[in-house]
């Protein structure tokens, strides 16, 4: 690796992620967004990564993670969700990726974090397991609940309308609801971590627009695109207040033009048995993983949603 120089990420080394970003995923994007994701100092640490750079002094690779706080038996606990990861084509199969890997890690390990957690695609899953030690122990299940609407992607690709023109209609409806209240984790139970869900996480998330409402006086965490409601997270509650919540929730997309609702959760959780009964789900599931530092947290008993994923 004598070729390449180790940097840690911070605010003024950040906008060298857009150079890396733009050849890894093929388009741009607002620094202000990996700058807000970046900054967890709230949870106890902020600007958790390594660069890479090369002989020249240009970026080519960035693997980082983002603080956050596990709850667990009434306590909270420093830990992070393995975050972005991207190599520049110019320097795909030089190992950076776990050499960038194993130095956040062993950062997150002198300097008090329990343990990495994370969702990785299913190409770079394997990865995750041969190379950095994780664990798989759980996966993401998708369910989807119908919506009987005339789909908005239907009526764009018919009369040729801007997508924006959309977005700005589902933010009238959605800014237009009862402002909700941060609420716990639906995935939350006895001797189960979650991820906290406090305020401080509500506001973190704020780097994608998302929407916390209030439906009925049940709090329900969500964000849209052209085909979905998604559903972050639902605040825990009786099936027949749930179901309520739902059908509220289906006329909200209703008018939206979306033609289902989304939720995913982890297995076995309340989430998982309440859409289980009312909604569909997909074949495809998502794993999840991990590599714990400590004893404190049994990691393979971790539960989350949607909402716990960087891209919520």
């Amino acid at each position: 690796m004598s070729e390449y120089r180790i940097k840690r990420v911070s605010e003024s080394n950040l906008k060298d992620l857009l150079f890396i970003y733009k050849s890894a995923f093929g388009y741009d994007l607002d620094l202000t967004v990996f700058l807000k994701k970046q900054n967890t100092l709230q949870f106890g640490d902020a600007f958790v990564g390594f660069i890479a750079y090369d002989l020249e002094n240009n970026p080519a690779a960035f693997y980082g993670v983002y603080s956050c706080k596990i709850e667990f038996n009434g306590k909270l606990y420093l830990a992070a969700q393995s975050g972005d990861t991207m190599t520049h084509s110019d320097h795909t199969g030089k190992g950076l990726f776990t050499q960038l890997a194993l130095e956040t890690y062993e950062y997150c390990k002198e300097n008090g974090f329990h343990c990495v957690f994370g969702f990785p695609n299913e190409n770079s899953f394997p990865g995750f397991i041969k190379r950095l030690g994780w664990s798989h122990f759980d996966d993401m299940t998708p369910f989807l609940v119908r919506v009987n609407c005339i789909p908005w992607i239907r009526i764009k690709n018919t009369l040729k309308l801007s997508q924006n023109l959309h977005n700005r209609w589902c933010r009238f409806h959605l800014n237009k609801i009862k402002k909700g209240s941060p609420f716990k984790s639906s995935s939350l139970d006895a001797d189960i971590p979650v991820v906290d869900h406090s305020k401080d996480f509500f506001d973190y998330k704020t780097y994608s627009e998302n929407y916390l409402i209030e439906v009925d006086g049940i709090n329900v965490w969500v964000k849209f695109d052209e085909l979905f409601l998604y559903i972050g997270d639902i605040e825990k509650c009786d099936e027949d207040t749930f179901i309520t919540t739902i059908k509220k929730l289906k006329g909200i997309a209703f008018r939206m033009g979306l033609p289902h609702l989304r939720f995913q959760t982890s297995s076995d959780t309340w989430g998982f048995q309440m859409f289980q009964k009312i909604g569909v789900s997909m074949e495809t599931k998502y794993p999840v993983g991990g590599i714990n530092f400590s004893s404190e947290i049994p990691l393979e008993k971790m539960k989350f949603t949607g909402a716990d994923n960087d891209t919520f």
